[in-house]
């Protein structure tokens, strides 16, 4: 199969196609021809060994020290199964999935995955793309794990400090869901692209808006990990809840996320942000738009022209 592999830690320019064997499918696993996957901050930081401090030699000792020990990246899938474990007794060969390898597993940036039965995956929605779908995977687990740790009172207020990115526009669009009043805070040349996912109001950071807020928030959800700690005092409330994707607190993603991010897909209340699609022999391309951090939602990989 075709799959897109990195063999040392650097730049885009790292990742190439190669051709390498259809993983096997375990009694426990299935799997799944994949129709697309996106690439996102984890591969990228991954690819790249950016991390700050020690945590560089963390990453290199978990996934690798000289070269990778998992030469293809990618978490997340969305596809259909054409081989089954033993095990597998929720899954049928035909079904189309969605959903993400667990942990560190990656594997997805290819025309195969070997998904383990346990990992967090739903049923495709029917009328949905698989490009629609690997857009809100990464986004929606995250944030909803982050989001879920702030109860929504009425009128309770939350910044969403990033919301042009892949977590950010999922964040924004779940958060009012939940009932909060939503600010938004991105680059002011993604004002109209994230005001079009519905909240209650926008500030720049690249401007003055962000610097003359007077409000303090009852709940600041930096959904990039890169807030200066002395914006995050200056905003949030006495009492209120600081959430970071750059803290040392994890997103686990589920099975339940996943179902209700589809039922929300399915009632038209969640849409999937696409900033650029790709294919998997551009796949260079995909690593340096991400690495450019000004894309506005997902950065998706097609697997083939029925994507």
């Amino acid at each position: 199969m075709q799959a897109a592999v990195y063999e040392s830690y650097g730049p885009p320019e790292v990742v190439h196609l190669c051709e390498v064997p259809i993983p096997v499918c375990k009694d426990d696993h299935i799997l799944v021809q994949i129709g697309a996957s996106s690439v996102n901050s984890a591969d990228v930081r991954t690819r790249a060994l950016d991390v700050a401090g020690p945590l560089k030699v963390i990453l290199r000792l978990v996934m690798g020290w000289k070269r990778p020990k998992q030469p293809i990246l990618g978490t997340v899938f969305s596809g259909k199964v054409i081989a089954v474990g033993s095990l597998a007794t929720d899954f049928q060969v035909g079904d189309r999935l969605f959903g993400c390898t667990p942990g560190l597993g990656f594997g997805c940036h290819a025309e195969y995955v070997a998904v383990p039965i346990k990992a967090a995956m739903a049923k495709c929605p029917v009328k949905a793309s698989d490009a629609e779908l690997v857009s809100l995977v990464f986004g929606g687990t995250t944030a909803l794990f982050f989001l879920n740790k702030a109860s929504s009172k009425i009128g309770s207020t939350l910044l969403v400090y990033g919301a042009s990115g892949a977590v950010g526009c999922m964040a924004v669009q779940i958060a009012k869901r939940m009932g909060f009043r939503v600010t938004a805070c991105a680059s002011d040349m993604h004002r109209e692209a994230v005001l079009s996912l519905g909240p209650d109001a926008f500030l720049s950071y690249t401007n003055k808006e962000l610097a003359d807020c007077s409000t303090r928030f009852d709940v600041v959800f930096d959904a990039v990990g890169k807030m200066p700690a002395a914006e995050r005092r200056r905003l949030l409330s006495d009492k209120g809840i600081f959430l970071t994707v750059g803290g040392s607190s994890v997103a686990k993603e589920t099975r339940e996320q996943l179902e209700q991010l589809r039922q929300w897909f399915e009632e038209g209340t969640l849409k999937p942000i696409i900033d650029s699609t790709y294919r998997l022999q551009d796949i260079t391309a995909a690593h340096a738009r991400v690495d450019t951090k000004h894309k506005v939602g997902s950065v998706v990989v097609l697997m083939d022209d029925r994507s």
